[in-house]
């Protein structure tokens, strides 16, 4: 037949040049097959893990990641961008801004921001006394992340509920979260309202923590303990699996 004459006249210079084509090729595909798609975990000492043993594993972005693997979500990897007192307000010190320069070398096919509760703070700090910068400050932060990346997926978390029911909160500590506690949920209609301004996906981690003791560190009463940050990061999984962000 005449393709086979064809193969048997084939020079070596042209065989070594399509074993070489086929090799790229599947170098490509290869490439293809083990790029994963990056989420940044952007936020507060709650999104470190503060109070916990180990959080490197135990914390909620650990949590989520596990939660993926587990469930067959294998082409994702997470990087925890957690900063302890850390706010959203660029006056805030420390504050959350340096991060997008982080995400230059790290550029997020998905961001989940969750920030508030130090944004409660008032003097020394006075970080409530500039609450009137929030809004500005968040959308700037927003517009950052999509300059870096125009398609990432954005989704901003209300603070979690202060728990004044926590076991063995002193008669300051309960005072302070008292006098806190009616800001966070002034900002979980505040990031509200940006989510919808923004065009981006709000999820309310207020509600699902109020009046839940058993989900809190011990004399702590706005972190939560081992089984609070398990909590928070299947609230998180189960929101991006039902808006449909991450896909198998």
């Amino acid at each position: 037949m005449i393709i086979n004459k064809r193969i048997k006249t084939m020079s070596g210079i042209q065989w070594r040049l399509i074993f070489s084509l086929v090799c790229l090729l599947y170098s490509f595909n290869i490439k293809a097959q083990v790029t994963k798609q990056k989420i940044a975990c952007i936020g507060n000492s709650i999104t470190f893990g503060a109070r916990l043993t180990h959080p490197e594993t135990e914390s909620y972005p650990a949590v989520l990641l596990a939660l993926l693997n587990e469930k067959g979500y294998l082409n994702y990897e997470i990087r925890n961008f957690g900063i302890g007192g850390a706010t959203m307000l660029r006056f805030g010190k420390p504050n959350l801004w340096s991060i997008l320069d982080s995400l230059k070398n790290y550029p997020p096919n998905i961001v989940v921001i969750k920030a508030g509760t130090n944004e409660t703070v008032g003097a020394p700090r006075l970080n409530w006394e500039h609450i009137s910068e929030f809004e500005k400050d968040y959308s700037d932060f927003i517009a950052g992340i999509r300059k870096i990346n125009p398609d990432c997926w954005i989704i901003i978390c209300s603070p979690l509920d202060m728990v004044l029911e926590t076991k063995d909160l002193t008669k300051e500590r309960k005072d302070d979260l008292s006098a806190r506690r009616p800001r966070i949920w002034e900002l979980r209609q505040r990031i509200k309202k940006i989510a919808v301004k923004e065009h981006v996906i709000f999820l309310d981690l207020t509600k699902p923590f109020k009046g839940k003791p058993n989900l809190m560190t011990t004399t702590d009463g706005v972190h939560p303990n081992l089984n609070g940050y398990h909590n928070l990061g299947t609230l998180v999984f189960n929101c991006m699996r039902k808006k449909n962000i991450i896909i198998q």
